[in-house]
């Protein structure tokens, strides 16, 4: 059986497709590890925040866990907001949509990068531990738990009570013969 000249270059050019997709996949793993490792290299050797926090570990997870749930639901409004045709307001939103979302994602990376590399000697000194940062941990899980949960429930409460204030608003209407479509008014 022989093949016809475009099925040879279909499937070569599948195959460079395939191992571009490969390739650009493997760069891609190199520079996540490269940036971990680089993170991880800059929280060790900067000067050590958790521990000179004013109030120490404790403080510095609290604070940690009430930013993170502020930039969480700041997020989530933001990218909730009523969206504009225009450019320059359709930016501002991407802009603070992804402020928001930036400050938990780079506080909790920060918290847990604090924490000793889990196949390093205790010797070395870019696997050492920062001073404070298992209570730092524990104070911001539960500062973002508890926080997370009373935000969550107050939203909650707030969209139940928006939607009866609703529904009562047209019930009154549909009483008063107000609130019918067009349709059913003729």
């Amino acid at each position: 059986m022989t093949h016809t000249d475009g099925t040879s270059r279909s499937r070569t050019r599948d195959g460079f497709g395939i191992a571009a997709f490969v390739l650009v996949l493997l760069a891609l793993a190199v520079g996540f590890f490269w940036v971990k490792g680089a993170w991880r290299t800059v929280i060790r050797e900067s000067p050590n925040l958790i521990a000179d926090w004013p109030g120490g570990a404790w403080a510095f997870g609290i604070m940690a866990g009430v930013v993170a749930v502020a930039g969480t639901y700041g997020g989530l409004r933001a990218s909730a907001a009523l969206q504009g045709t225009m450019t320059r307001r359709r930016i501002a939103r991407r802009t603070a949509t992804s402020v928001c979302w930036a400050v938990p994602l780079l506080l909790t990376l920060y918290v847990l990068s604090a924490l000793p590399g889990r196949n390093c000697s205790s010797s070395s000194p870019t696997c050492r531990e920062i001073d404070g940062a298992f209570p730092a941990l524990l104070a911001y899980a539960i500062t973002t738990a508890v926080l997370g949960w009373t935000v969550y429930r107050v939203s909650a409460a707030r969209e139940e009570q928006r939607r009866a204030a609703q529904q009562t608003r047209l019930r009154k209407l549909r009483k008063k013969g107000k609130g019918k479509s067009r349709r059913e008014a003729r």
